[in-house]
């Protein structure tokens, strides 16, 4: 019996240990993979929407900002190519800059987010490449497009990021790039936004930065050992595409970034308005500094039909549904009309990269940002718009800039701003007025 009861024991004692060390060479495993390929196990599709390349890093200043000396190799699914991305020690996509700037030199900064920063695009293919060759091209002088691209940016923090960094690059023109995304962004930022006594904002700290965390218990473990972050994430998978689904059709637009889009009159719309002030702000700092703003936007691929970027969860991770298209014009119409209305210069690239053989090509399947064709379509219709309307070296003779908008949009009389869709309008919470 009690012989019985030892075998027993042992048999039991070497079950536990097999497993125990089945358990621990696992473990090993994943953490060999995890530091072979540089990825995690519990990676996700969510970081085809921002920054593949992950080089942006928390900000005091303005939310966050890209990893200064730093390069990455970022794996574009459409043609099968690695791109190398390399920044310069002021945080920015390309070469190391000259400061100050010659004298001889017409510089151009082009803010943006993820779309201008494209990761998944050379630097040969890039917007700011062909739009710098295509602006040589039209004039004697040497021109310079610098890529400012910040994955995650909006007006608000490329306000920041200019005056308090790229203002002492001495830039002769600046090109803004509003993405669609931007509304949903601020949205995120402006509540961690400190402002001064005029409410102007003075920085934007980001969210991991603001305060500091007490870390949950469940988290050390999870941290600890990747065999538990694993198979969690495995058993939520699911759940999470679920709760995706149903968030990319809602009309809520706390669950759908893009929900908004479907709006008639975008400028009751409180997200979007006050997305779109800080243009202003930008504008007055560009006249005190000396140079020329130029705001510029473009559709997102659900805004030009309901077959762009459809690659595998790109359009879920994005908070859109598979076959949604947001063909409303009235979102561009209402950004000229606040853009002209500040006197700035606006180019709408809608007509450029919705056309082609077909409006797909210009969009990326993999991810939500232009294609070569699309970076190309899009240089060509900005110096096309630059060389007729804004004066610089390209002009004969060169002039000095004139306050006369590129568009002329008509801007409706009713200012009463709406909250969301779906809410009760409160026209009597005060806002800036735009």
């Amino acid at each position: 019996m009690i012989l019985a009861g030892l075998n027993l024991s042992r048999r039991v004692f070497c079950a536990a240990s097999l497993l125990f060390l089945m358990v621990c060479g696992a473990e090993v495993a994943v953490r060999l993979y995890e530091t072979a390929t540089g990825t995690s196990v519990c990676a996700t599709t969510d970081g085809t929407c921002h920054d593949p390349s992950k080089l942006t890093i928390p900000s005091y200043s303005f939310h966050q900002e890209l990893k200064p000396m730093a390069t990455a190799t970022v794996e574009c699914r459409d043609s099968n190519t690695s791109v190398d991305i390399r920044t310069n020690s002021l945080g920015l996509r390309g070469p190391e800059l000259v400061v100050p700037k010659p004298a001889d030199l017409y510089r151009i900064v082009v803010l943006g987010d993820e779309t201008i920063f494209a990761p998944e695009t050379s630097d040969s293919d890039h917007f700011c490449s062909l739009l710098q060759n295509f602006m040589r091209t039209r004039s004697n002088a040497k021109v310079e497009v610098i890529n400012a691209g910040v994955p995650g940016h909006c007006p608000l923090t490329e306000f920041l990021h200019f005056k308090q960094r790229l203002m002492a690059l001495q830039p002769d023109l600046v090109l803004l790039h509003f993405d669609w995304s931007d509304v949903s962004d601020d949205r995120l930022i402006r509540r961690r936004a400190k402002c001064d006594r005029a409410g102007v904002p003075q920085s934007v700290p980001h969210a991991k930065l603001a305060t500091a965390k007490k870390t949950r218990p469940r988290d050390v473990w999870r941290q600890q050992i990747r065999l538990i972050d694993m198979g969690l994430n495995v058993l939520s998978t699911e759940w999470k595409q679920e709760a995706a689904r149903q968030k990319s059709v809602s009309r809520d637009v706390d669950a759908n970034p893009y929900a908004w889009l479907r709006d008639e009159q975008p400028r009751k719309n409180a997200a979007f308005v006050q997305a779109i002030l800080p243009i202003r702000d930008l504008a007055q700092l560009c006249r005190n500094s000396h140079c020329q703003l130029v705001v510029i936007t473009s559709p997102k691929p659900w805004q030009v039909s309901a077959k762009c970027s459809r690659g595998t969860g790109v359009r879920m991770a994005s908070g859109v549904a598979q076959d949604a298209c947001f063909p409303n014009r009235a979102p561009f119409d209402d950004l000229a009309s606040f853009v002209s209305k500040g006197k700035v210069p606006f180019i709408d690239g809608s007509s450029a990269i919705s056309q082609g053989r077909t409006a797909e090509s210009n969009f990326l399947k993999h991810a939500p940002r232009w294609s070569t064709e699309g970076h190309r379509r899009m240089a060509e219709l900005v110096a096309d718009q630059l060389s007729e309307t804004v004066t610089g070296p390209w002009t004969n003779p060169y002039q000095q800039p004139q306050d006369r908008p590129m568009t002329s949009v008509d801007r409706p009389r009713d200012n009463t701003i709406l909250w969301t869709s779906g809410q009760k309008s409160d026209s009597g919470r005060p806002a800036r007025e735009p």
